[in-house]
């Protein structure tokens, strides 16, 4: 599982980036570390707006949710999800065929145990851009956003940096963002997606102990 991520590029990398804009440009900042255990925003694609990049909670909640995020997320955390439960849960699935994102990132972080000890990385692309992450969402009562990234099994590169689960976030290339927003996609082309999702050239920083406290990295 993953429960931190980066967004450290500035607005108009992300928007130069990818070619649109933000629709509340004076909402976004940099952020070297998104902790998913605290109520926090994302920036995402939505398939109901693919023209601008606006902002959803992390954290997935049922459609039309009315109470707090922390009353939600204290009896099911749903940071993360994967394909089965996509595919079981309820009111997952609807957000899973009509509601998926893209989710804007740098890079996240991973963990190792070895020897007894816990080493964190971060994974991003070799040049340190902004690239998607494959999510779903929902529209709370009050009209905010809410999503959750999905998982899947680790590949060879990132299974060397993280070992604490064997799940890791799915990247989306740029030439599979309007088949993943598609309303037009196919659910068993959805779902190979990903179960074999496409790997994408990163690069691992080692993280120094006092990271979260500091912002320290050391390259590898």
């Amino acid at each position: 599982m993953i429960y931190k991520l980066s967004n450290a590029a500035e607005k108009n990398e992300i928007e130069k980036a990818f070619g649109i804009p933000f629709k509340y440009p004076n909402l976004y900042t940099q952020n070297p570390l998104i902790h998913g255990f605290h109520e926090t925003n994302l920036s995402v694609v939505t398939m109901d707006n693919q023209s601008e990049i606006t902002f959803a909670i992390w954290g997935l909640m049922p459609q039309n949710f009315k109470e707090d995020w922390y009353i939600f997320q204290n009896n099911a955390n749903t940071l993360n999800v994967q394909l089965h439960e996509l595919e079981q849960v309820e009111w997952m699935k609807e957000s899973f065929s009509q509601r998926r994102c893209l989710i804007v990132v740098t890079g996240f972080y991973t963990h190792m145990i070895k020897n007894g000890n816990t080493c964190s990385y971060y994974l991003c692309k070799p040049l340190e851009e902004p690239f998607f992450l494959a999510g779903v969402y929902n529209k709370l009562e009050d009209g905010f956003l809410c999503s959750a990234l999905i998982t899947s099994k680790t590949n060879s590169f990132v299974s060397s940096y993280h070992n604490i689960s064997n799940l890791a976030p799915i990247i989306v290339p740029e030439d599979s963002t309007s088949f993943w927003l598609s309303n037009a996609s196919k659910m068993e082309d959805l779902k190979d997606f990903i179960q074999n999702p496409p790997e994408v050239k990163l690069k691992a920083n080692l993280m120094s102990n006092e990271f979260f406290l500091n912002n320290i990295t050391y390259n590898l």
